[in-house]
């Protein structure tokens, strides 16, 4: 879709039903608003984490977990084809699971938390969702600059002859990840060009970027998605639709960072801006997501 196609108020129309959408997919009752924890497990014999029932640890590269059917830690199964909550049953014994780094797998709940498993920086590590998580049931939008045609940008799109691996910082302090960079889009603002690497894969080309807004009004970093045929070398960008990550939402996020010099450098008056009552910046230490030790794999490190 382009601007000499399709008017303004049409334009605007999907822009409302896209916010829509991005509101309603948050309202779910185990999407990031209902994130209230993040617990490492780093044990190498069984061991309480974070006062969750069972006993969990690590051995060899594969996470451990022990209870009895006392304990009310239910596994979750396949969901249905209908795509609804998948059923559940409670453990008794001992179990294994292996997660590949950067991945993340809903694993059980306790009551309605869910527990999800993921791999980051070589450690496990169990996040919690809450349907009542009060960011959750507080929900009143995210706050957003209204729509301006003038922020969907014609650009340049011009993919690598191959994606490559690109190390990228995260929002947990400690923690890099590897992205898989596909391509430069051009952008010109106010005569000036401007070039940012895309990551995602053919035909999926995001942009994750900084610019003078972030951090101050909207999250430490945004995220938007390029619209367009890489083979063609044409495409549009809408920044009307730059969202934030999910680390923006809670104190619990992974999220990789922009490619090293994706950065605009005025005001993206555009998208969204940091949520209700928080930065939306992720601490440079400390704090729960930030990685339990010296990282173990992935990122600049060696697999």
């Amino acid at each position: 879709m382009s601007t000499d196609v399709v008017t303004a108020g049409e334009l605007e129309q999907d822009w409302r039903a896209f916010r829509t959408g991005r509101e309603e997919g948050l309202r779910r009752p185990h999407d990031w608003l209902s994130v209230v924890g993040l617990e490492w497990v780093t044990a190498a014999a069984p061991s309480v984490a974070g006062g969750l029932p069972g006993r969990w640890w690590v051995r060899d590269g594969v996470l451990h977990v022990a209870a009895d059917v006392t304990d009310g830690l239910d596994l979750l199964g396949e969901p249905g084809e209908d795509g609804g909550t998948p059923p559940s049953s409670p453990l008794d014994g001992e179990i294994t699971l292996e997660v590949a780094e950067a991945g993340a797998r809903a694993f059980a709940v306790v009551g309605e938390v869910r527990i999800e498993v993921l791999r980051r920086g070589g450690y496990y590590a169990l996040r919690l969702r809450d349907p009542q998580a009060p960011a959750r049931t507080g929900f009143a939008g995210v706050p957003a600059w209204e729509f301006d045609a003038d922020w969907r940008l014609p650009v340049v799109l011009e993919p690598y002859d191959e994606p490559r691996t690109v190390v990228v910082d995260s929002a947990a302090p400690g923690l890099t990840q590897r992205a898989s960079a596909v391509g430069e889009v051009v952008i010109v603002h106010g005569g000036v060009e401007h070039r940012l690497v895309a990551t995602g894969r053919h035909g999926a080309w995001s942009l994750a970027f900084r610019d003078t807004t972030s951090g101050v009004t909207s999250s430490a970093w945004r995220t938007v998605g390029v619209e367009g045929d890489p083979t063609s070398g044409r495409g549009v960008v809408d920044l009307n639709r730059a969202v934030s990550y999910p680390y923006a939402f809670s104190d619990f996020g992974t999220c990789p960072a922009p490619v090293a010099g994706n950065v605009l450098p005025f005001a993206v008056t555009a998208g969204e801006k940091a949520p209700a009552g928080r930065t939306g910046v992720p601490p440079v230490s400390g704090g729960p997501a930030a990685l339990p030790g010296p990282q173990l794999q992935g990122g600049a490190v060696a697999d």
